[in-house]
């Protein structure tokens, strides 16, 4: 599919800021070559194409082959066991297995699945099934052709995270260790489940940024706008927004602890640690306060950890916004399965 590029670009357009990030096939290595973003002013569609047209013209990258990704509630994820069939088979029948997972109809979707390894003789086989409604996919692949570029493979955010620990992990990915990715962005926060290299669960949960600005916006009696100001660049007001900021980390820690417990319940392992990222993972008492939760190994990814850059980007801006890029990272990482 990219024969014809040697260079991705992984899009992520989130609700709060549009992300981007080029790789570039450098002999058998992959080389950073370009990276940006831009935050998003207001929720109308046509300031999203304009951010994504800025960005893309803008950030100097050298291709238009685009990879992006959606999320959200119309977009659903089942992880099914079936009966072992071939890939024309499983075709057919996961039409008729999707209707009972899928909260909208078969004609308002685009639908897709994957088999996860290879079932032994006589065995039952794991099945991720994908379904996306038409309209969200139309309206995301719309802002992209608005802004100048018809996307080459649409992805899933949570599938991106993965991916992106397969670019910098590489064969390490793929061992037994269970990785929880959780990426905590402006309105949502999603979780992967990844063990040898397969998603084997995946959540949204509608709970993120947004929310620890108003809880320090109330506990402190700021607005808004100065409390997202404090949970940036908390200075010496740290230890009072770290503690009017905890309460709503437990509340996200206890939702991601009940999918953990059923993750848990349903493959009989636990997960071994964690990965942070999104805007928020930057707080500097996000990640020990996690680990107070979870009591699990717990480290903010960056994605680029490893990765040659090239000379003309500043690697310590890129270092320092690594974690918001993970998406994009994970979405431009396609280059290596093309």
């Amino acid at each position: 599919m990219f024969k014809a590029s040697k260079s991705v670009v992984g899009l992520d357009i989130g609700s709060s800021a549009v992300k981007a990030v080029e790789l570039t096939q450098a002999g058998k290595d992959l080389q950073v070559t370009g990276f940006g973003q831009i935050e998003l002013t207001s929720e109308d569609p046509a300031d999203c194409v304009e951010a994504v047209g800025n960005l893309l013209k803008e950030g100097g990258f050298r291709t238009k082959s685009v990879v992006t990704s959606v999320s959200g509630k119309m977009v659903i994820v089942r992880h099914l066991n079936m009966v072992a069939m071939n890939d024309d088979e499983l075709r057919n029948a996961i039409i008729f297995e999707a209707e009972k997972y899928i909260p909208f109809t078969l004609d308002e979707c685009v639908l897709d699945c994957q088999r996860l390894g290879d079932a032994e003789a006589g065995a039952n086989t794991d099945v991720l099934l994908v379904a996306v409604k038409d309209t969200v996919l139309d309206h995301h692949i719309g802002i992209c052709q608005k802004a100048g570029v018809t996307p080459e493979i649409v992805d899933i955010d949570a599938f991106a995270l993965g991916n992106a620990y397969e670019l910098v992990a590489g064969d390490a990915a793929l061992a037994d260790d269970v990785v929880a990715f959780v990426d905590v962005g402006a309105s949502k926060t999603s979780l992967s489940i990844v063990r040898a290299g397969s998603a084997l669960f995946t959540r949204e949960i509608y709970f993120g940024g947004n929310d620890f600005t108003s809880s320090i916006a109330r506990k402190l009696g700021v607005d808004e706008v100065q409390a997202e100001h404090l949970k940036r660049s908390p200075g010496e007001d740290y230890e009072a927004v770290k503690e009017a900021a905890f309460p709503t980390i437990d509340d996200l820690g206890n939702e991601l602890q009940l999918s953990f417990d059923y993750f848990e319940s349903q493959h009989g392992n636990t997960v071994d640690k964690i990965m942070l990222s999104g805007g928020s993972s930057r707080l500097s008492f996000f990640r020990e306060s996690f680990e107070r939760i979870f009591e699990k190994p717990t480290a903010i990814f960056n994605p680029f950890e490893g990765i040659s850059v090239c000379d003309d980007i500043d690697q310590d801006l890129l270092a320092s916004s690594g974690p918001q890029l993970v998406v994009a990272a994970g979405l431009a990482s396609r280059i290596r399965k093309a």
